[in-house]
């Protein structure tokens, strides 16, 4: 193996968990039931609050009743069982939450089930990672399992997220040595933390997952600064950001690696976090031994899709280098190139070392035209086609919709891409005279990365790229205040806000980032919203109508009393293909993964629903009449469900196939498999891209997919087994004070992929 490609990415990094508890206890029984049936039911379960009775008391006479009355009195209810019963951990009332959940699962396992994954009733982190009323549940719970008759996937569940729970006190003691850290260091850890993730990225810093958890290095760029959005979450829960924090840094601790350990702790908790919801939206389990605490997927497969669907982005993200590359030797410039030559002529112009309060360098922009033009200029550079070109191809949009598309009214996405002109143009000045001082004069280096500027003055310069009434919708896109409510995220806001007109701008992190994805995420708008038919149907059905004539975009009907909708439908030959698209993001932490499956599993629902409706002869030759195609009966109906984000191709829900849509993309339109060896080199006028090793076979068994090659393709998973066939097994262990928390996951390797597909011969079967 030593000899092979692993590919590995997690490039999953958790979201922020605040701590605390919620308040109020939520009454038993009073204003949940039915006024008919609210006395009767409340007597009849002797659960009066707020004197509640002991489990051998009540548990008896909940099982007594009569289930079908009591689940249909309940049947709306039962969703809020999960947060009731959170309510009453937070405030130690553990009695009280049993019942709520003995209730919940002797009425339905699964909606309770889903309630409890749903509200995270039990993560530890919802409570600050203390989890002694928590346990004190999970045990009664426990107890009463033969009573309650809890199916086997509950128990397995319960019995993991108390695995889970028993960490929470190793966990606690990382958090609060974190928080502690933080406190006796309040002047100085919000710019250090700040400034070395920013270092990260301005090195262009890859992960190295041979290394150990407890290296820094172990951690992807985008890890590193999630662990430090927790510790400025801390930072600002804990002591309250100030203006006063942005002015001084430890440099000699991050030097020292200090704050390399304080983000590894982050990221450690993170990860446990990650875990918690790995638990409870996607049924993975704990298997505690000597220990150790091993997070492993219900199925491999699940894991595998997670796992090859970063892969394949990651590949995706570093063939966008490469075309950076061959549109600059095409003759576009680059804003690299521009900025290279701006400081080599005008560095000492430019570049001024400042004594006072401390020594440091600053960067200077001469207010002239010809500056001015490059930011305010429509040319774009060789960074901004790739870039606006990948959006198109993952919005699935024309550059025409993407030109008419404003994020605000008045601010389109154009104008955005001058404003990361900007940054990346001053992010490059300060790496050209800050990276070679790290190795020797690392403390002036740090000192000078973080630039915090006057309100006015960064309007003023946005004003170079910007009209003026478009500067307050950017920053306040780009910008967050301390104390503010939601999530705080370093990349999707990376300028922080001092309480007396004072910004603190990482313009590595600001100008490196995933602009567009996070500018949607915090913007609350999509460029798909603004097309008038929904891109992934629409660009899937001109996909199909190429090769065969029945062929439909976002169909709806009635059909038996139930209204069906189908994002595209294809009678190809003697098979009728159904096709449900889910566009959503690319998920960056494991909370919108679990929203990209959860429209996975309501697209499995959907096509549940019509495949049992086209049973009925009559119903589907019904729904070929009203379509208007003159076709007899199909002789297979073939379902799947197209994730536009590249999430869990290969897995199958429910019986359907899930394809990553450039996958999908290809087989319809070459039916080429290829792996493909790419390297950077000089040719004496500039770097070009070399293509080398190139292995490539054809699919399709003739000129033209038939409808046998795609029934094939998603029928048999042939090409997805292959790729899980590459897939090779490793954990990634994590010491939390004296125990081990591990995940079980699975690295590509490519040498494998290469050779299983030098095995196939052209116009072999999908």
């Amino acid at each position: 193996m030593s000899a092979s490609r692993l590919l590995i990415n997690r490039n999953c990094p958790t979201v922020h968990h605040h701590s605390g508890g919620i308040g109020g206890t939520g009454a038993f029984g009073l204003g949940f039931f039915s006024m008919a049936q609210e006395r009767s039911l409340e007597d009849r379960l002797g659960l009066v609050s707020p004197k509640l009775l002991a489990a051998e008391v009540w548990l008896p006479t909940l099982v007594f009743l009569d289930k079908v009355e009591l689940c249909q009195a309940l049947r709306r209810e039962l969703s809020q069982v999960g947060d009731l019963a959170l309510r009453a951990i937070a405030v130690g009332k553990a009695q009280q939450a049993v019942n709520w959940l003995a209730l919940g699962f002797y009425c339905d396992q699964s909606i309770a089930r889903e309630a409890l994954g749903a509200s995270g009733t039990f993560r530890s982190s919802k409570y600050g990672f203390k989890a002694k009323s928590l346990l004190d549940v999970l045990t009664a719970l426990q107890q009463t399992g033969a009573e309650l008759h809890l199916s086997e996937d509950v128990s397995t569940y319960l019995a993991s997220v108390k695995a889970l729970a028993h960490l929470a006190t190793p966990i606690h003691h990382l958090d609060q040595t974190l928080r502690q850290f933080l406190r006796r260091n309040a002047d100085t850890a919000l710019k250090s933390v700040i400034a070395r993730v920013d270092a990260i990225f301005m090195t262009g810093h890859q992960a190295d997952h041979g290394a150990s958890t407890e290296d820094i290095g172990f951690y992807s760029k985008e890890d590193l600064a999630e662990g430090a959005s927790y510790i400025v979450h801390c930072m600002d829960t804990e002591i309250g950001i100030e203006t006063k924090h942005f002015n001084k840094m430890a440099e000699s601790k991050i030097s020292r690696g200090i704050f390399d350990k304080l983000i590894v702790k982050a990221c450690k908790i993170r990860r446990y976090c990650e875990a918690e919801i790995l638990v409870d939206a996607f049924n993975y389990q704990i298997h505690t031994s000597k220990g150790k605490s091993i997070v492993s997927a219900p199925t491999p497969e699940l894991e595998k899709s997670i796992r090859l669907g970063y892969i394949q982005e990651n590949q995706a993200r570093s063939r966008m280098q490469f075309e950076r590359i061959k549109t600059i030797k095409g003759g576009v410039i680059s804003v690299f190139d521009i900025s290279d030559a701006f400081y080599d002529r005008l560095h000492e112009s430019v570049v001024k070392l400042i004594d006072f309060p401390f020594s440091r360098y600053t960067f200077h922009l001469p207010d002239v035209p010809p500056l001015r033009a490059l930011f305010s200029n429509d040319a774009f550079t060789a960074e901004e086609i790739v870039y606006l070109r990948d959006i198109v191809n993952t919005e699935l949009v024309t550059w025409e919709e993407l030109e008419r598309f404003e994020l605000r009214p008045g601010l389109s996405l154009l104008d955005v891409a001058k404003v990361y002109r900007l940054f990346l143009f001053v992010a490059r000045l300060a790496t050209r005279q800050l990276e070679p001082l790290l190795s020797h004069d690392p403390a002036i280096a740090y000192r000078s990365l973080i630039p915090v500027f006057k309100e006015g003055v960064l309007k003023g310069l946005l004003g170079w790229c910007l009209r003026p009434e478009q500067i307050d919708d950017v920053l306040g896109l780009l910008s967050w205040k301390p104390g503010s409510a939601g999530v705080f995220d370093l990349q999707y806001r990376p300028i922080i806000r001092g309480e007396d007109g004072h910004l603190l701008v990482p313009m590595h992190i600001a100008g490196m980032a995933n602009w567009y994805r996070n500018l949607v995420h915090t913007g609350k708008i999509r460029l798909t919203d603004s097309v008038e038919q929904e891109a992934a149907s629409r660009a899937l059905t001109h996909a199909l109508q190429r090769h065969c004539e029945h062929v439909r975009a976002e169909y709806e009907t009635v059909l038996n009393g139930q209204r069906i909708e189908i994002d595209a439908v294809c009678r190809f030959g003697e098979y009728l293909f159904l096709f449900e698209c889910k566009h959503s993001l690319l998920p960056c932490n494991v909370h919108e993964l679990r929203t990209s499956f959860k429209h996975v599993r309501t697209g499995a629902g959907q096509l549940d629903r019509i495949i049992r409706l086209l049973s009925d002869p009559k119903i589907e030759a019904e729904f070929y009449r009203r379509l208007g195609w003159s076709v007899g009966p199909a002789d297979e109906i073939v379902t799947c469900i197209v994730s536009c984000n590249g999430m869990f191709s290969g897995l199958r829900v429910d019986g359907h196939p899930v394809r990553r849509w450039a996958e999908l993309l290809n087989m319809i339109e070459k039916g080429v498999v290829r792996t493909v060896q790419l390297s950077v080199f000089d040719d004496g006028s500039g770097l070009d891209v070399r293509t080398e090793n190139v292995v490539e076979r054809n699919l399709w068994n003739a000129t033209q997919p038939d409808p046998k090659f795609l029934y094939r393709y998603l029928k048999e998973d042939s090409l997805s087994v292959m790729l899980f066939d590459a897939m090779v097994e490793h954990e990634e262990a994590y010491s939390v004070g004296d125990s081990v928390l591990s995940f079980r996951s699975y690295a590509l390797d490519a040498n494998a992929v290469t050779d299983s597909i030098a095995e196939l011969s052209d116009n072999s079967s999908a």
